[in-house]
């Protein structure tokens, strides 16, 4: 963990600029003129883009209050605004991440690396995004219930395309895991039910990493605090004045 806030600030700037750039490639708008390519709201189907959106948002509210930690004369410490929030959105994205890498994208051909859209919200906004959590969130703050949490924003999206697809007249799904006419609801909900246990294998390993604590010059896991740590989370939900979160 780095507490150093400057360290943090410059990271974080780093990130929202890399984030920000995702997020206009998600748009299209570089390619405005090139037949099908053409500016459609179809970017707003697929889970890649949602799930940067997200991290763009999510960055610039960290980033600010960073700055703002730093402006008042601190040195070190960590920023826990959001942090629930910032949780699920790390393993929301991590998962783009490897979804991607792994079952749609080909990152051995030479195209994949000559992409920038895909190096943008596939590689860099998101791998960035993840390191920010490893490297500067403070240990033993995350509910155990934290890796359930992140499944709300998966099974929203999901439900989000099934509307799409039941509405709109030859709807292309964006994914062939969600494919209703292709693999039918049962064949979709397998891949779902598939794709939940994936979100909450990586949570929980997220959230043991969250536990280790360096004792003696040895990292171990801590599992102490956490029932005291839930009552916090649903008593107190809101920020104290000093900016910290329960």
């Amino acid at each position: 963990m780095i507490n150093n806030l400057l360290t943090q600030m410059i990271y974080r700037i780093i990130l929202c600029c890399v984030s920000a750039l995702a997020v206009l490639l998600t748009f299209n708008i570089f390619y405005v003129g090139q037949g099908a390519n053409d500016l459609t709201w179809e970017f707003l189907k697929f889970y890649t883009n949602i799930s940067n959106y997200f991290v763009f948002a999510v960055s610039v509210i960290v980033l600010a209050d960073t700055v703002k930690r730093v402006r008042n004369g601190e040195k070190y410490g960590y920023v826990t605004k959001v942090k629930t929030l910032k949780f699920m959105v790390t393993v929301m994205i991590l998962v783009t991440f490897l979804v991607y890498a792994i079952l749609l994208g080909d990152p051995i051909s030479v195209n994949f690396w000559r992409n920038i859209g895909n190096l943008s919200y596939h590689v860099f906004a998101p791998v960035l995004f993840i390191l920010d959590y490893f490297l500067f969130d403070e240990h033993k703050t995350h509910s155990v219930f934290a890796p359930l949490y992140s499944l709300i924003i998966p099974l929203i999206y999901v439900g989000y395309i099934f509307i799409l697809g039941a509405a709109i007249d030859n709807f292309e799904y964006p994914y062939f895991f969600l494919d209703v006419n292709d693999l039918g609801y049962g064949g979709v909900m397998v891949w779902v039910l598939i794709l939940l246990v994936v979100f909450t294998v990586l949570g929980y390993l997220m959230w043991l990493y969250n536990r280790l604590v360096k004792v003696d010059g040895k990292w171990k896991l801590d599992f102490s605090g956490i029932r005291k740590a839930k009552v916090n989370a649903v008593e107190q939900p809101d920020s104290n004045s000093d900016g910290t979160e329960n």
